[in-house]
């Protein structure tokens, strides 16, 4: 991969990286190509809500931000062209429903690389039958999660994975997002067996409890087995992911009255090693209020050793 040609990198001996559910970040457009209520007719604070919004980035400052449930790339493009001009966010991507308003986006001070699409890849909805009695699968929301290389330095780059992971209690839903997990425990040891030493972040919106089986299955550590029921022994490869916030008590949602995790940054063991340590964090950029008018959910924040071999 080249440069662009007036890139410069920072100075800065860390990156810092956070995740935030915007919750329904549409632009004031209609798309006709998708059938939503909350996108065909955008609530009337959006204006309001954009200036929050472009004023809570600021304060996190963050090299490298995932968001979710954000309307496109485009939006996002646009929006930081007009609002955030002098941020140095130059580069984005996002793998996007052709079909819906909710997807993934990143927005990056670091030049980007190869962007994996995993929009059409169908996944077991695991211990669930279809009508036809055959196993149930999916790919609706399969779009919200991708793979993305990110040149943090000229010799170095990082793999991060954005994601939004389906939402609910159920057991549809947890087995929805088991599917999820381990489709994309398959893609990073994949890239792992290519890159040994890869520094790799999940980050995003798991819909996944602190303590929870697809949480353990996440981090596929021998330590925090999942039970029997969702997994026979640990998944197939060797990566491993850590959660900086574990066993602290760091709700992100709902962000008015926080008492869940559903909002993770959780780096593989070659990154866990470049945590600056007491950076990783329940980020609240905004004064109470204006953060629950913004969005149901807090961002998580957390900065990495950019340098260090």
């Amino acid at each position: 991969m080249a440069l662009p040609s007036d890139y410069d990198f920072p100075d800065d001996d860390t990156v810092r990286v956070a995740t935030w559910n915007l919750e329904h970040f549409v632009d004031g457009h209609d798309n006709p190509y998708i059938d939503a209520g909350t996108e065909n007719t955008p609530a009337s604070d959006l204006t309001d809500r954009k200036r929050r919004v472009a004023r809570a980035l600021r304060r996190l400052d963050a090299d490298l931000v995932v968001l979710q449930e954000a309307e496109s790339e485009a939006f996002l493009d646009s929006f930081v062209e007009n609002r955030l001009g002098d941020t140095s966010y130059r580069f984005a991507t996002s793998v996007e429903s052709p079909t819906w308003y909710m997807n993934v986006v990143l927005l990056s001070r670091y030049p980007l690389g190869v962007v994996r699409n995993y929009a059409d890849v169908v996944t077991p909805i695991v211990g669930q039958d279809a009508d036809n009695g055959a196993p149930a699968a999916q790919s609706l929301t399969n779009h919200r999660l991708w793979t993305a290389d990110v040149r943090v330095a000229p010799d170095r780059v990082w793999t991060l994975a954005g994601a939004h992971l389906k939402a609910g209690r159920s057991a549809e839903d947890r087995g929805w997002r088991i599917g999820q997990i381990r489709f994309l425990h398959a893609e990073l040891s994949r890239l792992h067996s290519a890159r040994p030493a890869a520094k790799m972040l999940v980050a995003g919106d798991l819909n996944s409890l602190s303590d929870s089986p697809e949480l353990r299955l996440l981090l596929n550590d021998p330590g925090r087995p999942a039970p029997d029921s969702v997994r026979p022994g640990r998944i197939p490869g060797r990566v491993q992911l850590t959660d900086p916030l574990s066993n602290r008590p760091t709700p992100t949602h709902p962000s008015d009255d926080p008492v869940r995790q559903l909002d993770y940054l959780l780096p593989n063991s070659a990154l866990s090693d470049r945590l600056v340590d007491g950076s990783a964090h329940v980020a609240r950029p905004l004064p109470a209020d204006s953060m629950a008018a913004t969005s149901d959910h807090l961002p998580v924040a957390a900065s990495f050793l950019r340098n260090t071999e």
